[in-house]
Parts: structure tokens; sequence; C-alpha cells
């Protein structure tokens, strides 16, 4: 995110230039590379160079650091352009946004109008159902939540280390932005190697950031470099902001020690190009006219870059943008950019007398008040198309689903259903109920579906994909009133002795939940476990050596289990896919050869005592193609997870073939 340009030091264009610089390498990298290029934590840097450090000489020098004037100031430079960008997108969305993505889209508008986007995006990031989920316009606000939040919290630090010690020292500034600086890189380092994705947008493993900014603003007068130091340190610099985003996978191992790579890079063209000017020095380059210019509108170009993106995909079907039409979106960024810029600076002229906090709160309330009116007639639409879809009636001579012939889709005058409003929702009951595990948690969660009394207890244990098929099986047992179902399921965590995972925190915790499962199991004995069996592991679908140790622990107790051969993962939103291009668009198929294997790998498992292999891959696919939507029913409600609706119409093949290990099972003892 880009500093907001509020200073009590002197303009350096250098930095104007070092802004244009990180706006373009973050544009260009999201418009044609699709990576995080880590220009945001050298804006961070920025940020806490120009605005931290101005509070702590402010401190140093004796002066009373006004925490209400100072947030003044920053929501009077952040707020005007950052509210009427999302005003736009808030307006405007409703037409061009997919309905798959307006209920994630209303509620990023109003965490990102509140500034707490960074939380929204880390609470979506430990929602194993939601990582799937589209990147909204408004995405990107996450940076600025995180700054602002930063920004304010490190303020707040000075202003009451400055009344506990009276007039600090800038020693006694150094040793306290030092701790704030060590405290937090040291969490951000093991947060980031517990689980990246969340560390990614927490605040508090970001703190670090602007506290090096500061510390370099302080350090400035006792540092004392050569020409020959400070023009090598600035291109050094210079080059290893370039390379980050080409040499590091930003978004997948920031924020711990990676990213001091960018930001101590920052940081020394922030000390280098402090001082007379050089000839051959880096602050040259960026001081150039072009690049303050750009400099000047950096903040608008991020703002703008995003959602004219976003837009341009959606409306074109594309994942990325061809250098033709990449270099629209980008100029169309920069020339609205432009436009921001010149209306805030005419609108909220900076002048000291301009900087009351009640009119700023006045302001603020008003532009709020518009983003909230937008979003109340947007959901208000959404509720009413939700309400049509559910009241739609699903029957199976209009909705067939798996039962029609060759798995055709349908007839192009019967809705498909779920649809947009209602699909990402058209899941198993286990969800609503509370008893499927998160991906860190380890307690054993379970609820029981069928008569209390039953006789029998089919087990449905396993991760996600072992859930989608409760629906299905609830149809089964309706024929069999003396089974009911019990699960133990957690998002991400299948029955296996080995667990892979890229988070260590989630590998852990599915490690503790199956040591739990294992030991429930073998105590309870079910007299019938379902599963699934097969995975694809590094594009290759295979029975994995983990899922085998724990079946022959289980068929050794004498318990028999059924394995489910794997459904397909698609590499989009499928639901979306149909949306925006209709149930018979080629490009929301995948080649059945792509995702399955031609022979199920299950025949290769040696063993077969209490163990029974099912496959229904020929009702998920022909032996061509894997489509979308089978029988006017939508298959998918997101990448990879079947919805209820279509496991239901499942239902009779699985109680057939179900039904020689149902009609004869003998209740297993029980401990």
């Amino acid at each position: 995110m880009v500093e907001p340009n509020i200073r009590a030091v002197p303009r350096r264009d250098d930095i104007q230039g070092l802004r244009a610089i990180g706006a373009l390498l973050v544009a260009i990298y999201h418009i044609w590379i699709g990576r995080v290029s880590g220009g945001v934590d050298v804006f961070f840097i920025v940020s806490g160079y120009l605005l931290i450090g101005s509070l702590a000489r402010q401190a140093e020098a004796g002066h009373h650091v006004d925490l209400v004037l100072f947030a003044t100031k920053l929501a009077r430079r952040l707020l005007p352009s950052s509210f009427l960008v999302v005003a736009v997108i808030a307006m405007s969305a409703p037409f061009w946004l997919p309905r798959m993505r307006w209920e994630a889209g209303i509620h990023q508008i109003a965490a990102s109008s509140a500034y707490v986007e960074n939380w929204f995006l880390a609470t979506a990031a430990i929602d194993y159902l939601a990582r799937d989920e589209v990147g909204s316009p408004v995405q990107h606000y996450w940076a600025m939540s995180a700054q602002v939040q930063c920004l304010l919290i490190l303020a707040a630090g000075i202003a009451i280390f400055a009344l506990i010690r009276r007039r600090p020292s800038r020693t006694d500034l150094l040793v306290f932005l030092t701790s704030v600086f060590a405290l937090s890189l040291a969490y951000s380092i093991y947060s980031t190697s517990r689980n990246q994705a969340f560390a990614y947008y927490d605040t508090f493993a970001r703190i670090w950031e602007f506290a090096l900014g500061a510390i370099a603003r302080l350090l400035l007068p006792g540092i004392i470099l050569s020409p020959t130091l400070r023009t090598v340190g600035g291109w050094v610099g210079l080059a290893a902001i370039l390379s980050c985003g080409i040499l590091l996978e930003v978004s997948t191992v920031f924020p711990g020690y990676a990213a001091l790579w960018p930001t101590l890079a920052a940081a020394a063209i922030l000390v280098c190009g402090d001082g007379p000017p050089l000839r051959f020095g880096v602050a040259r380059l960026l001081a150039a006219r072009p690049l303050t210019w750009l400099g000047d509108i950096s903040y608008c170009l991020y703002l703008w870059h995003w959602p004219i993106l976003v837009f341009y995909l959606t409306y074109t079907y594309q994942t990325s943008a061809g250098p033709i039409e990449g270099s629209v979106v980008l100029l169309v960024s920069i020339v609205l950019s432009y436009l921001t810029t010149r209306i805030g600076e005419a609108r909220f002229p900076r002048r000291k007398k301009d900087d009351r906090p009640l009119q700023t709160a006045f302001g603020a309330i008003t532009a709020l008040a518009v983003i909230a009116a937008g979003l109340f007639v947007w959901r208000v639409e959404a509720a009413q198309s939700m309400a049509e879809e559910r009241l739609r009636v699903v029957d199976p001579e209009h909705y067939p689903g798996a039962a029609i012939k060759g798995l055709a889709a349908g007839s192009s005058e019967i809705p498909v259903h779920p649809g947009p409003m209602t699909a990402r929702w058209d899941d198993a009951d286990v969800y609503r109920d509370g008893c499927h595990q998160s991906l860190l948690g380890t307690a054993l969660l379970s609820c029981s579906y069928g008569p209390r009394d039953a006789s029998h207890i089919l087990a449905l244990v396993g991760g996600s994909h072992s859930v989608h098929w409760l629906p299905a099986l609830q149809g089964v047992l309706q024929r069999y009133p003396e089974w009911k179902i019990v699960t133990y399921t957690k998002s991400s965590c299948v029955l296996s002795s080995e667990v892979s995972s890229d988070v260590p925190a989630y590998r852990d915790a599915c490690t503790k939940w199956n040591e739990l499962l294992m030991e429930r199991l073998l105590t309870t004995r079910p007299d019938l476990i379902f599963t699934t069996s097969t995975r694809v592991v590094g594009g290759v679908e295979e029975v994995p050596a983990g899922y085998q140790r724990q079946w022959e622990k289980l068929a050794a107790a004498g318990i028999p289990i059924v394995a489910m051969r794997d459904t397909p993962w698609f590499g989009f939103d499928v639901p979306e896919c149909v949306e925006i291009n209709g149930r018979f668009s080629p490009k929301c198929t995948v080649e059945r050869n792509s995702v399955l294997a031609p022979i199920s790998p299950t025949r290769a498992v040696s063993f077969k005592k209490n163990l029974h292999f099912l496959d229904f891959s020929d009702y998920f696919c022909t032996a061509e193609i894997c489509p979308a939507v089978i029988g006017n029913v939508q298959v998918y409600y997101d990448k990879h997870h079947v919805t209820a609706t279509y496991m239901r119409t499942l239902s009779e093949e699985l109680a057939r073939q179900l039904a020689p290990l149902l009609c004869h099972a003998e209740p297993l003892a029980r401990k």
C-alpha cells in the first residue's frame, strides 16, 4: 500500500520515485505475472520512515505527540480517495460481478470501509472452504487496513512512551522502536512458519516493517557514509527490490524473515539517498520527473489498478491479461488515479487549518453512509435472488441429476439448481450443525443422523471429500431405519497415518486428530466405516500408504470399511464458470484423464479383508469429460466439493451398491 504523503520532513523527490517503483511493481506483477512483488513491504517502510519517524523526532524534541491530530491528518489523506474507490465499486459491482461473488463482495467492501479487510482475509485463510474463493475487487485493501492499524499502534506506543519518559532521548526512542521491531519480527517469523496464510494479513506480524522505517529515520543524523557507499548501497537496494518478486514466491513466504529482503533494500535507499546529490546515485534516477509524477499518484494507482483488473478478468473470463489488454488496464488505472488525486487535492487542500477532527469525522461518516446505502440496496437484491432460488421446486422429473442418460447437462429451459446465489451453501449438514472440525482444531467433533435407538452405526470419517457424501448416505439410510450415521470429519484431513501439509500447524493438528480418531473408532467399533480411498498427489491419482495403514488396523479389529474413490478436482470455480458461460460451455468441463487415472489405483491394493472399494467416477464423468452440470443440477459448489443436491440424486445407486453390507450386518461388540 502507498504511504499517504503526510510528513514533517523536507520533501525528497527520490522517495516519490521509490513510491512510483513500488506502485508499478505491484500493478505489473498483478496484471501480467500473477504474483506478489514485495512492493507493499516497500511502502510499509516508507510509511514508517516518514510518519512514525517524524513522530519520534517530535517526541525527541520535547513536543507533545498529538494522536488526534496524527489520526486526523492520516484520515484526510487516506479516506477521500479510498472511500471514493470503494463507493464506485459498491455502486457498480452488482452490474458486473458474478452473483457467486456477491455475498463475499458485500462483506469485503464493508470490511474494507472499516479498515479491517486484513483480518477478514486472515480469517478466510484458515477457513478451508473459503480459501478457494476468487479475489474480490477490494481484496487489496488488506494492505491499507494493516497500514492504518500499524501506524496507529506505533503512534500510540510512542505517545505513551513519551509520557512515561517525559522527554525521551534519541537513544531511548531507538531502544523502544528496536524492541518493537525485534518482538514483532520474532512473532512474524514464528507465525509465518506455523501458519503463513494467516500471518500474511496479521497486523502484529507486520508492525516491525514500520518500526524499521522509523529506526532508519532516527539513525540518519548519526550515519555518515562516503559517496561511494551511498552510490553502491542505493543501487544494490533498488536491484534487490526489483528482483524480490522474481526470486521469491512472496505470497507464500512473507512476512517472516524473507520480508527483510525488500524492507532492508528500501531502508538502504532511504538512508543512502539522504544527503548531498550524487552524480551516479540511485536518487538521481528516482527523482526523475516521470517517476515523481507517478509517485504523486501512486496511492490512487494502488487503489484503482486491482478493481480495474478484476473487472477486466471477470468480463472476459480470463485468468490473466495479455500485453495489449494489460497495458490498457494499466493506462486506465493511471488516468483514474490522476483524476482522483486532482479531485482529492482540490477538495481537501493541504492546509493546517483543515486538520480539524470534527470536520474530518463528519466527512468520514458521510462517506460511510453513502457506501452503506449502496451495500444495503445490493444486499436487498441479493436476498431477493437468494429467496427465489431457495423456493424453487426441485423434483426428479425436472432435476434428475445423476439419473439422466449420458450425464447430459439437461434443458436450457430449466434453470440450473442450485443457482449462483445458493450454490455455496448447498453443502452437508455437518457445517451448519457445528460438528466439522476446522483446520487448526484437534478435538473429535461428532454428529449423529438417524434414529437414536438404531442398532447399527455407519461412521463417516475423513476430510471434506468424505463430508460431501453425507447427503447421499442420508438418503440411503432412509431405507434402513436400523442404521444411523455418526460423523468424524475435519477440514483438509483424511483418515491417514501420514499427514501432508505445507503448513506445520495444520499438519500437527491433523496428526493429533487422526490419533484421537483411531482411538475412538477402535473403542466404539462402528458397524461400517465410510471414507475416501484415493487422492491426487503431484498430478497422479493414488492410494496413499498412510490410508492403507489405517485401514489395516481397523480391518484387523474386524471393522468393515467402505472406501469411495475421490471425486474430480477442477482448477477453477465451477459454478461461477456456469454462471458466466452457461451450462453447455466446454470452458466449464475438464478432461477425464486429467483428473482421474484410467484405471482406479485401488485395484493395486493387496489386502482386501473387511475392505470394500466403491467407484462412482462414471456418475461424475463420461468417458471423455467431467461436466459441471448434470441433469439440470449443479454438480460442484466450488472447485471440487459436490453439492448436496447432486449427491442426493446418487442415493438410489449408492443404496444398491451398499445393500449387501447394510442388509446382512451384525452389530459389533462395543466397549
